[in-house]
């Protein structure tokens, strides 16, 4: 049995699943080069029936993680807030955002007469008609084998891979907007299906609160949220105590629903209008601290409500992972699971999910998920294969060029000198997180590698920390885990021992030391796992630094190709392909 999920619109991602096995997942701008590329995940389908060996007749389902708009399924990426804030270069435009900011009572009903005139029956229906017969037209498949699920439950429906079967569990989205308009959702999970119990729309939405914020402090929504979360812990907290009461004012929890004194799509009017002259830092640490305080209380006050204990967390802003370290800590929750990549790309796996247990209660046949481990769901590149790359580019000539017969023991020796190393071994990792495989690597404890990732490699912003990977037995050397909280994907933050600020300083936070650890496991990794055991014997680091290899602005690579581009772009010296060492003249 087959199950295509697909989502078609931020990050475009398409995953595929097997008897109850996700076997596949990869999202489009790894192969466009285009970062979260917007549109229909064309080149990755492709990847996953040629993966499969299969042709499209063999789906058994395609199901869409989107109902109401699906934009640009021709493949010209979409940017929803460049959209947004190009919209308001118009006077008028700006003049009406600036009335329904002011006036939110007296043009409240405006908004809600522009909602049911947007989500109409007709309208919806109209758009999954298209969106079928384009699917259909693409893959060459009959439109019975085409079902769509809300934006919302697919998110849900992403972490019930690895949630119990045999008790209840409360599921939590959050993110920008989904289908309907609807930003936040609250639902139990029995098992197998779900249900929505509560649900907030975009005008009380704190994803997008996050988003303008981003958007205000010049740096590009849907994409550097994680900036201001790691810029947040730098400002002063009396300082921030001036201006966070403004803040409280506007966005509330109000049982298990978010309340808004204005609609959240014009978030930034407020930041214009209080904010003015206000520094960055404070900025970004006060939403910071409302996105905490707000995710917990919304949190709380739904397992008081339903007396269950054990959480899942989904969607984009349960990837702000110093959120979902408060919420781990609260007293009144037993068990969290915290889904790998939380964002929109995560939704694909959800569909395959939901697509499963449809078919199987169709065609009355067993349904047993299997959970999801590691996540190196995407292209593998042979031996062969690589050695035919360097060999037609002349890669031989160009670079010292060396085949290792162990190369993780090579590699660990480059990083106890503090040399820098690039990774590309095995298939690449599914998601927005680098997990070893498509990765840079670094001495940890060499916090003068920071300056040469920053500066020479990643370009990336002087305040944003680094993240360890941690193998399994050193863990509680590393980081304080009292929950016993799983951590092989980088989502949760936990604060570090004193050991780690001894190992670890240039792999964590510089200023409040916490770190998002990758533990690595050696059966789901044994060549990553080795790399870091060889590092330990030489320098007694039971960790390495590891960040996405990539480009600023760029995708994390994929293939030799990009690995050659980002090798060529940068300052780096070493480059590991397989079981290729390869060196800068």
């Amino acid at each position: 049995m087959y199950i295509l999920g697909i989502h078609p619109s931020h990050n475009a991602t398409a995953a595929l699943l097997k008897d109850g096995k996700i076997i596949a997942c990869v999202s489009e701008e790894r192969f466009v080069r285009v970062k979260n590329f917007w549109g229909f995940p064309s080149n990755s389908v492709n990847f996953l029936l040629d993966f499969a060996r299969i042709k499209p007749d063999d789906l058994d389902l395609v199901v869409v993680s989107q109902c109401t708009e699906i934009h640009n399924l021709d493949g010209k990426s979409f940017d929803m807030f460049n959209n947004i804030t190009s919209e308001k270069k118009f006077f008028f435009k700006r003049f009406r955002s600036h009335i329904f900011y002011r006036y939110p009572k007296t043009t409240g009903w405006l908004l809600k007469l522009r909602h049911y005139l947007k989500y109409n029956n007709y309208k919806v229906n109209k758009n999954i008609s298209h969106s079928r017969k384009y699917i259909s037209d693409k893959l060459k498949i009959e439109k019975n084998k085409i079902v769509f699920i809300d934006h919302h439950d697919s998110h849900c429906y992403a972490s019930c891979f690895n949630l119990p079967r045999d008790k209840k569990t409360l599921i939590f989205s959050i993110d920008g907007e989904g289908d309907y308009a609807t930003s936040a959702t609250v639902n139990i999970f029995n098992g197998r299906d779900l249900k929505r119990i509560s649900e907030t729309k975009k005008d009380a939405s704190l994803g997008f609160l996050y988003a303008l914020t981003t958007f205000y402090l010049g740096m590009k929504p849907n994409e550097h949220e994680f900036k201001v979360m790691g810029l947040a812990p730098y400002a002063k907290k009396n300082d921030v105590d001036k201006i966070y009461p403004s803040f409280k004012k506007v966005l509330w929890v109000d049982g298990m629903k978010f309340k808004s004194r204005f609609s959240m799509t014009y978030f930034e009017y407020f930041l214009n209008d209080k904010m003015k002259n206000v520094r960055f830092d404070k900025i970004a640490s006060s939403v910071q601290r409302l996105t905490e305080e707000l995710f917990c209380e919304w949190v709380k006050n739904s397992i008081i409500k339903t007396n269950i204990s054990s959480i899942s967390l989904s969607g984009g802003v349960a990837m702000n992972v110093k959120a979902c370290q408060k919420i781990s800590e609260l007293g009144e929750m037993e068990e969290i699971f915290v889904m790998p990549s939380a964002g929109d790309e995560s939704t694909a796996l959800g569909a395959c999910y939901y697509g499963y247990s449809e078919y199987c209660r169709r065609k009355n046949l067993n349904f047993d998920p299997k959970p999801l481990k590691d996540l190196y769901l995407g292209p593998d590149y042979s031996e062969e294969e690589i050695t035919l790359f360097l060999n037609e580019n002349n890669y031989f000539k160009k670079y010292i060029i060396k085949k290792m017969k162990n190369i993780e023991v090579e590699a660990a020796k480059i990083l106890s000198r503090g040399e820098i190393v690039a990774r590309l071994n095995g298939r690449s990792e599914f998601g927005a997180r680098a997990l070893g495989n498509r990765s840079i690597l670094s001495n940890p404890s060499n916090q003068e590698s920071i300056r040469v990732l920053n500066e020479l490699i990643k370009d990336r912003d002087f305040w944003m920390p680094f993240t360890p990977s941690i193998i399994q037995e050193d863990e509680k050397r590393y980081i304080f885990n009292p929950e016993k909280i799983d951590s092989p994907y980088m989502v949760i933050t936990f604060n570090s021992t004193e050991k780690a600020r001894r190992d670890l300083p240039a792999a964590m936070h510089p200023y409040d030391f916490t770190i998002r650890p990758q533990i690595v496991f050696k059966d789901w990794n044994p060549s990553y796992y080795k790399l870091i055991k060889e590092f330990k014997k030489i320098t007694g680091i039971g960790a390495v630094l590891n960040t996405s290899f990539n480009l600023h602005g760029e995708p994390n690579v994929l293939s030799p190709k990009d690995a050659i581009h980002t090798f060529e772009n940068s300052g780096l010296r070493y480059l590991i392909l397989g079981n290729y060492l390869i060196q800068k003249r």
